[in-house]
């Protein structure tokens, strides 16, 4: 048996995240335990039980705990049934952590890519944008919901053309749509399409120009 191909079930953004929630291998090896656990009880475990299947001494393990319930990762709660209580725990507070701390990662991430392709615009431009040109970028991401590395691709398509404006990139994006690309590799089989139609058709008379701006597209020919 290979007990490490064995499945548990342990949230990868624990192990990316657990750093910016500010505990340590030792709290994150407690986590661990309890999501073990948790999988078949929400009941707390004795302190005595955890220090038994760990190399810690039960005053540590108490310290752990009581410091997850500090940082809002851990809730402990005491039950009665009759005469008998009972302490439950819930993970729930770790949950949402990694939720916020996953929705804060990709926001900056968000905002990070905007700047670069905002910056890669006034490069290729060659001059600040304008306040118009920056709401139709921010309306092909939050509208339009164009990826930044595709509106990345339609400024490359647009600068080999030498067709560098907002309204031909513009074009682009929506033929793009129409055609359902939604990534770069996408992107490049249209492209890769549209070269082997051009070099099918070279030959043919009066072979019209391709001009997104006006709406020619050979995808649809």
């Amino acid at each position: 048996m290979q007990y490490i191909n064995q499945q548990m079930a342990v949230p990868k953004q624990l192990i990316k995240y657990y750093p910016k929630l500010a505990i340590n291998e030792t709290e994150l090896a407690v986590l661990l335990k309890l999501i073990l656990i948790h999988h078949e009880t929400s009941e707390m475990p004795s302190f005595e039980a955890m220090a038994q299947e760990t190399t810690l001494e039960v005053n540590e393990v108490a310290a752990l705990i009581q410091g997850l319930i500090q940082k809002d990762l851990l809730h402990v709660s005491v039950g009665q049934a009759g005469s008998q209580y009972s302490e439950h725990f819930s993970l729930q507070p770790l949950d949402d952590r990694l939720h916020a701390q996953t929705d804060s990662d990709e926001t900056a991430q968000k905002q990070l890519d905007f700047s670069q392709l905002f910056e890669r615009f006034e490069v290729q431009f060659g001059r600040p944008l304008t306040p118009i040109e920056m709401q139709t970028l921010t309306h092909w991401i939050d509208t339009d919901h164009h990826s930044t590395d595709l509106i990345n691709a339609a400024l490359d398509e647009a600068t080999i053309h030498d067709k560098l404006s907002f309204k031909y990139i513009d074009r682009i994006l929506l033929n793009w749509k129409k055609r359902h690309v939604k990534t770069v590799d996408d992107s490049k089989t249209v492209r890769k399409d549209f070269e082997q139609t051009k070099q099918l058709t070279k030959t043919i008379e009066n072979f019209p120009v391709f001009d997104w701006v006006n709406g020619d597209n050979p995808y649809d020919k």
